[in-house]
């Protein structure tokens, strides 16, 4: 039990290093790159990037990726983009705030049994994990049993989450949402009885939309799956 106690405080300070939230701002800019100020935040790291008319008002200009040693490159920051509203013409500025590891603290767990998950989650209770049932909720109204990146970058976005984690064999990832980056991994004790694909949750089976030829189909092999979705670029 002491061996147990002592891997579980390993486990959590491969983490604790990444911490949510790192500011910092554009020192320069060149097209859509911006060297920034030092920021402790490890490369694929996304965020955003702040305007701020004066001290009481500001807006989000901006998604940001960092890249490189203190290079971030940025695009339209797509989750506040409205059908009825013109989209912002405002570009990132060199003063501008950068916030890197954005939404860290909320996160998606993808285990393949309750066992697993409970472990990940007692973990990490610094981050607040949203339940997996949402996310096979919205997979089970597009009949699409096997979430592909676009269906967890979207899932990301419609409920503010920064961070995924995957459970694979005996370790766990932890993913940028946007970039689709492995930030860093950890050791977990994982369990090869009662998979249930496509990932833990109460929602116990999402069906195939019959209709969707081009769609996936549903997941045979748990840890082959995401291991081939979090390798492919």
């Amino acid at each position: 039990m002491k061996k147990i106690f002592i891997f579980f405080i390993v486990a959590i300070s491969l983490f604790a290093s990444i911490k949510a939230n790192q500011k910092s701002q554009i020192i320069s800019i060149n097209k859509n790159r911006a060297i920034i100020k030092n920021i402790d935040a490890p490369t694929g790291s996304s965020g955003v990037v702040i305007h701020h008319f004066d001290k009481e008002h500001a807006t989000i200009v901006a998604a940001a990726k960092l890249i490189g040693k203190n290079e971030i490159e940025f695009k339209i920051f797509s989750a506040l983009k409205q059908e009825a509203l013109p989209t912002p013409n405002i570009k990132p500025k060199v003063g501008d705030e950068v916030i890197l590891n954005y939404l860290y603290d909320r996160g998606l767990i993808i285990s393949p049994n309750f066992s697993t998950y409970k472990e990940i989650k007692n973990l990490h209770k610094n981050i607040e994990w949203i339940h997996p049932d949402l996310f096979a909720v919205e997979l089970s109204k597009n009949k699409n049993p096997a979430p592909t990146k676009e269906d967890f970058k979207k899932f990301c976005e419609d409920y503010s989450i920064g961070i995924l984690y995957f459970a694979i064999k005996n370790r766990g990832y932890f993913v940028d949402c946007h970039s689709f980056k492995k930030l860093s991994s950890e050791e977990i004790i994982n369990s090869d009885k009662d998979i249930q694909t496509p990932f833990y949750s109460r929602v116990k089976e999402i069906e195939t939309n019959w209709f969707n030829f081009y769609g996936n189909d549903k997941i045979t092999n748990y840890n082959k799956y995401y291991k081939n979705l979090l390798e492919n670029k």
